[in-house]
């Protein structure tokens, strides 16, 4: 009889030879390690992109057992996600498009979630929504204080915070928190830190003086709740930091006790010997210069596995770090075993990266790899690895 494919979506896809492992003890020491070093009241666990790959729910309900008492989100549908879930906790939403997310945005009052507005667009989508359904929603204001990216600019704010204030009058919202994020919060003693903090705080008082609030106020992320303790306010919010992952190019996690918390294996599929002078993989791009053996990794750029780690040796098999030869494939690439096997064989784990306290190679090293960092390492893998969860 022939293997029932699992389903995943809509589509249909055989068991896949690729793992990730997730340890949710290690969120839940790293929720703690963090709020033990955070100044603030309240403690958010940013949970977006399915818990930066380690799934959503189990993410989030690590990071509660860990202290967290928010969770952060950017799309509505995530926050819904975790309603559904059972989790009660509050969450912040801020990622929606006010002219065409009215359902979600229904969703979400009806769910008790609090959401984010930037614009007085965005306030007017959140109050209809709370109208309809009869519930008054609660509301963070974000201020853009240099990013350019989410949030009121300041000459946008007061217009922001009159609308806010007749809403509330009108009993059909509640200005909750006032947030903003750092353009250079990963440079700590970049001058435009201090510019931004000071608009934000030039923001909220003017929000207090209107009547608004208290407001919970937040604007430390991973890197300023390890660097600058000064940003802390009511409430931080953690991301990278979190899952064991450097926020910034000059933090060490291990350094603070953290460490990964995703681990993403597969087996050697083939060992082979090639000769001196063999071409590697694609456009031979990579020689051997002397007889080698080569092993096949069954994962490739489908899974989230970057073409850029050609060439740098990041792959643990045989107790120890091997290079990736030849460009990486769709669903496979090829690791450099040396001239010699050494006892490795068909069927042996490759992990790709894990926690570099075992000798494996860091999401992070991958991340450097490619010129880029950790984060983008965790979120690319492909979610027809299996994940596998242990407490």
């Amino acid at each position: 009889m022939s293997q029932r494919p699992a389903v995943l979506g809509n589509e249909a896809v055989q068991a896949h030879a690729g793992q990730v492992t997730v340890d949710l003890s290690a969120i839940t020491d790293n929720v703690g390690r963090l709020r033990r070093l955070s100044r603030s009241s309240h403690f958010m666990a940013v949970v977006k992109g399915n818990g930066y790959g380690h799934g959503l729910v189990s993410a989030a309900r690590a990071a509660l057992d860990g202290g967290a008492d928010w969770l952060g989100v950017a799309q509505l549908a995530e926050a819904i996600a975790l309603r559904e879930a059972g989790i009660a906790e509050p969450i912040l939403a801020w990622l929606y498009l006010a002219s065409a997310d009215n359902e979600m945005i229904e969703r979400a009052v009806a769910s008790g979630i609090d959401l984010s507005v930037g614009s007085v667009e965005q306030l007017r989508a959140v109050a209809g929504a709370s109208r309809r359904q009869g519930r008054r929603a609660e509301i963070h204001l974000e201020l853009d204080s240099g990013l350019s990216r989410g949030g009121a600019r300041l000459e946008d704010w007061p217009e922001l915070v009159e609308a806010t204030k007749q809403l509330e009058r009108q009993n059909v919202l509640h200005s909750r928190g006032a947030w903003t994020h750092l353009a250079w919060a990963d440079v700590p003693a970049h001058s435009a830190n201090s510019a931004s903090v000071l608009d934000f705080e030039r923001a909220v008082h003017e929000a207090h003086m209107a009547g608004l609030g208290p407001l919970t106020r937040h604007v430390a992320s991973s890197a300023n709740i390890l660097d600058r303790p000064d940003l802390h306010f009511d409430m931080v919010r953690a991301g990278l930091a979190m899952y064991g992952l450097s926020p910034a190019d000059h933090i060490n996690p291990a350094a603070f006790g953290l460490r990964p918390a995703l681990t993403v294996t597969a087996p050697l599929v083939l060992v082979k010997r090639v000769p001196a002078g063999t071409g590697v993989s694609y456009e031979h791009r990579a020689m051997t210069h002397e007889s080698r053996f080569l092993g096949l990794v069954p994962l490739g750029y489908a899974d989230g596995i970057p073409k850029g780690i050609s060439g740098h040796r990041l792959v643990k098999v045989g107790g120890e770090l091997k290079p990736v030869i030849g460009k990486v494939c769709m669903d496979q690439f090829m690791v450099d075993l040396g001239p010699e096997a050494g006892g490795i064989s068909v069927g042996d784990t490759v992990e790709l990266f894990g926690d570099p306290s075992t000798g494996a190679a860091s999401a992070d090293m991958w991340g450097e790899a490619i010129s880029s960092h950790g984060d983008e390492i965790i979120n690319r893998i492909a979610p027809r690895l299996v994940r596998r969860y242990r407490a």
